[in-house]
């Protein structure tokens, strides 16, 4: 919840030591780390602000987030959990996909098919991947005909920062988010002195080559952030190839101190292979997606105290699935198409100092359709409407006491409408800095175009949202000028009308009722500046009520951490690692759901800023080389070397 500035090196003389000796046992015992050590990356990208220098002494500074609340706010005032992974750990970690930056939230469980490109599973305190909403600078992004989000190829090589929130969202941000919000926040060159232009390109193993450009600035009113990346991976599997070219930016004219517009705009197009499981590695499916949207903003400060906005978004998907020529009827050969519009007006007012009230209104339009090229007929054809209006109060009722409560009305075309509401509050205890905070919310998903068609044995009549009621209460103890952090936080799900695809029809089942519950627990230790620690654990119990059964792919117990390491000025190190421990999963061949393999996979990255040119970085992926599946059936890749440069002119 708080950034550390720290100086000063002998401190950490004995810690230096301890890594180096960790780091070289890491290296003897696996073969691909050698490729690593003449290779790096910086320890800085491109910010906003420029970082303080080395010699600051250690000082608070509050962690400000977006996400939460729709506004500006210090983390801790928002009374939820929300962790971020801004742009310096994504370089420093060498993150190239969102998928690989979520890997490590806590309450986050990903689960992928092993194979590039190919459908991820994200899990967020326990509800499914459609539970969780993803967005683009507070644009949401359609959903697919499962009410996914294609996570895996939304590349970082423009992006800020993201946000995680955990816990119901729907009285902001509607329906998908009985468990929470990724929003990915993406850069821009708005108060840079000169333009910075960034060349990039890396090479690995399974035939990987990556490239990329990108460029950040401002002159005069204009500013701008534009990147475009081309990735192509011959992967380890038979037909497990994939292919993307990404293009994505925003420009930005400040027309008066008041009055700002802003337009983003994206396209990617990917070709991935889909061997399936290894007991049928078909050499011929593939899957073409393509995306693109655009989306106008304009921001204005009606008075120094009032600030209005106006986000209009239209967006296209397609996707293309060749060579399915196997049995089961939910894999024809098809084309499917979707179309997004969405407009939304957003007010801010400061009611006074500490008190500020958020309200708005939005309206979604799309439309899903998909041409069955087996049958050589349209067999989805969905048009669904959404208009909703929101009111959110924040509010410092005395020093460090703050009070959220929210409320949204959401009507829909098809479905019931939804009334949903969150009330939270946190306090920083004076003197001594803990903050506790404490959450209450209700939400809904509503039924996917997957859910309501005939073609994959869902109801037309379906009308019902899936609903939730969330709790969570939490603690953060800050120690030593806030050089060590300590974090707690207690949640649950009670969910009611939900439903599974259990195997072999993989037809919708309702279960009635299901919860998931657990804790999220962690520190972070910054020492000095050439050391740093993190480490989170997460348990959580999924369960079906109805069935007295547990949840599949939610893991019992989950371990993740990470080691900082800064030997000398400008070359770092680091070390990531997460254990996944008792899950549940149905068995490919048999169908039964059993206990699956627990793994552990650990990641190495190291970078060098040579100057302030020239970059160099390496990593090693599953370190250890350990054979595991994240999905039964679905082996993820061996043990993987890259490494690359990146020129900044």
């Amino acid at each position: 919840m708080y950034l550390q500035k720290t100086s000063g090196r002998r401190p950490c003389a004995a810690i230096t030591a301890a890594l180096l000796a960790a780091i070289q046992l890491s290296a003897a015992e696996t073969p691909a780390q050698p490729q690593t050590k003449k290779q790096t990356q910086p320890q800085k990208q491109t910010q906003q602000k420029p970082a303080a220098p080395a010699s600051t002494a250690a000082a608070d500074i509050p962690e400000v987030v977006i996400t939460a609340t729709m506004t500006d706010t210090e983390s801790w005032r928002t009374a939820s959990s929300v962790t971020v992974i801004d742009r310096k750990k994504i370089e420093e970690n060498q993150y190239r996909f969102a998928v690989d930056a979520l890997r490590n939230v806590p309450g986050m469980a990903i689960a992928t098919p092993g194979v590039p490109g190919n459908v991820a599973t994200v899990m967020t305190r326990g509800t499914t991947t459609k539970d969780t909403a993803l967005m683009i600078d507070g644009r949401p992004l359609p959903a697919n005909l499962a009410g996914s989000f294609n996570l895996e190829t939304m590349a970082l090589d423009n992006v800020e920062r993201i946000e995680v929130l955990r816990g119901p969202a729907a009285s902001l941000y509607g329906g998908r988010t009985m468990g929470g919000v990724i929003n990915i926040i993406t850069r821009s060159g708005k108060g840079l002195e000169k333009p910075r232009t960034t060349v990039f390109a890396e090479t690995g193993s399974y035939g990987t080559i990556r490239e990329g450009i990108s460029s950040l600035g401002a002159i005069g009113k204009m500013d701008w952030g534009f990147e475009a990346s081309r990735t192509d991976m011959q992967g380890q599997r038979i037909n497990s190839r994939f292919s993307q070219t990404n293009m994505s930016g925003k420009a930005g004219y400040q027309f008066t101190d008041s009055l700002r517009f802003d337009l983003d705009a994206r396209h990617y197009t990917a070709n991935a292979g889909d061997p399936r499981t290894t007991d049928i590695n078909d050499p011929d499916n593939h899957l073409l997606t393509e995306f693109w949207s655009i989306s106008p903003r304009l921001v204005w400060n009606t008075t120094s105290k009032w600030t209005q906005s106006l986000t209009f978004s239209h967006s296209q998907f397609r996707q293309v699935a060749t060579g399915y020529n196997d049995p089961p009827f939910f894999l024809p050969n098809n084309r499917t198409s979707s179309r997004t519009d969405f407009i939304e007006y957003k007010s801010v007012i400061q009611m006074m100092d500490k008190w500020t009230l958020t309200a708005g209104a939005w309206f979604q339009d799309q439309k899903i359709s998909r041409y069955n090229d087996t049958a050589q007929m349209i067999d989805i054809s969905q048009a669904q409407t959404n208009f909703a209006l929101f009111l959110q109060s924040q509010a410092e009722l005395f020093k460090g006491f703050n009070l959220i409560n929210g409320i949204r009305y959401d009507k829909y075309s098809d479905f019931d409408n939804a009334f949903t509401w969150r009330s939270g509050v946190s306090y920083m205890v004076p003197r001594v800095n803990t903050v506790l905070h404490a959450n209450y919310g209700t939400a809904y998903t509503p039924p996917t175009p997957q859910d309501l068609t005939p073609v994959f044995g869902g109801n037309p009549a379906l009308v019902n949202p899936e609903r939730s009621r969330g709790y969570e209460a939490g603690i953060m103890q800050p120690l030593f000028k806030n050089k060590l952090s300590l974090r707690a936080t207690f949640f649950r799900n009670d969910l009611s009308n939900t439903y599974q695809y259990p195997p072999p029809a993989f037809i919708p089942m309702a279960i009635g009722s299901a919860t998931t519950q657990g804790l999220e627990s962690g520190l972070d230790w910054n020492p000095c500046a050439m050391f740093g620690l993190n480490l989170s654990y997460t348990y959580l119990d999924a369960y079906d009520n109805t069935n007295m059964a547990r949840l599949v792919r939610r893991p019992r117990h989950s371990i993740s951490g990470g080691i900082r390491f800064q030997p000398v000025k400008d070359v770092t190190f680091n070390l990531n690692a997460l254990y996944v421990i008792d899950r549940e999963d149905y068995d490919p061949i048999t169908f039964a759901q059993i206990d699956q393999k627990d793994y552990l996979s650990v990641r190495l990255s190291a970078n060098w800023r040579v100057n302030e040119h020239l970059d160099l970085f390496a990593r090693v992926e599953n370190l250890l080389g350990q054979p595991y599946y994240e999905i039964p059936g679905y082996p993820v890749m061996s043990t993987g070397a890259y490494a690359g440069l990146r020129l900044r002119f």
